[in-house]
């Protein structure tokens, strides 16, 4: 009897585990990223696409070229005209063209249309415009990018960091594109972030 009873609490705390690993920006909040099999058998599929000069960091070529000149912007992704469930992209531009493209995620897919301007913890993705972007720094095993934003909002400890999922936050699903997009903010001081949509 005592061994059926360990195994029930064994087989418990398997299916628990997941519900532990959701996290969101702000301790105690907790978030749900999903992704259709579609969407996973869709990607993997596709045929590979030629990358972006920037996509993996800096390289000496790209720059010695206007280094004043880079700068990042985030955007969600749309299909049919309605914003898809967190699903975004964040671009390196230097002057108009682009660098670089990585997948980000904000907001709960299960919350798109939540008041994207009013906290804590309702889902909502990463409001409209301009933010100061600090540089990379540790956090936890992780790396943090502080987002400060430069309007009137009620949000607070927001950031770009590497998923687990996330929610509230800019979060990259590729820690490789984390560590690319930390490298091109300390290779050029970049210290804005301009969110689109």
């Amino acid at each position: 009897m005592h061994f059926k009873a360990m195994l029930q609490v064994i087989k418990g705390l398997f299916l628990a585990a997941p519900l532990l690993l959701i996290m969101s920006c702000e301790p105690g909040i907790s978030a749900k990223q999903s992704i259709s099999e579609h969407e996973i058998k869709q990607s993997n599929t596709q045929k590979p696409k030629k990358l972006d000069p920037g996509q993996t960091g800096p390289n000496p070529a790209l720059l010695k070229e206007h280094r004043d000149s880079f700068s990042l912007k985030a955007r969600r992704l749309t299909s049919t005209g309605n914003p898809s469930n967190g699903q975004w992209v964040v671009e390196l531009l230097q002057g108009s063209k682009r660098l670089a493209l990585w997948p980000a995620i904000s907001g709960y897919n299960t919350n798109p249309t939540a008041d994207r301007r009013w906290s804590p913890g309702n889902g909502a993705a990463l409001p409209i415009g301009d933010y100061l972007l600090g540089q990379p720094e540790p956090w936890g095993t992780d790396i943090w990018l502080n987002l400060q934003p430069q309007f009137k909002t009620d949000r607070s400890g927001l950031g770009i960091h590497n998923c687990n999922p996330g929610s509230g936050c800019l979060c990259i699903p590729s820690r490789n594109d984390l560590n690319a997009i930390a490298a091109w903010v300390k290779a050029t001081g970049t210290n804005k972030l301009t969110v689109q949509n």
